[in-house]
């Protein structure tokens, strides 16, 4: 769905590499998961919850602009409509773009 819209998707958490290897694989999952173990990339977004002995990146989504700004942030996901969420907005970010 948002590959049509010329965007990429790429999930990152604090799991490890084999981790995500193994979910992907399970899953099928046609975009990367990248492993941030230290919680530097999550916690850059606002994404990481510590809570001491246990650490883990909320599922926050991200739009990410060409020139590297975050153009949309969805804090709250609802499995069932989220994918549709994103590209109604990526529609509506590329739209307004456009010269």
């Amino acid at each position: 769905m948002l590959g049509n819209l010329n965007a990429a998707v790429v999930a990152v958490s604090v799991d490890d590499a084999q981790s995500h290897a193994d979910f992907s694989k399970k899953y099928q999952l046609p975009f990367p998961l990248l492993s941030d173990p230290d919680g530097l990339t999550a916690a850059a977004y606002d994404s990481l919850l510590n809570l001491g002995l246990i650490r883990f990146a909320r599922r926050h989504t991200f739009i990410i602009s060409p020139d590297g700004r975050i153009a949309a942030r969805f804090d709250k996901v609802n499995p069932d409509s989220h994918a549709q969420d994103v590209a109604r907005t990526l529609k509506t970010l590329q739209q307004s773009a456009r010269p």
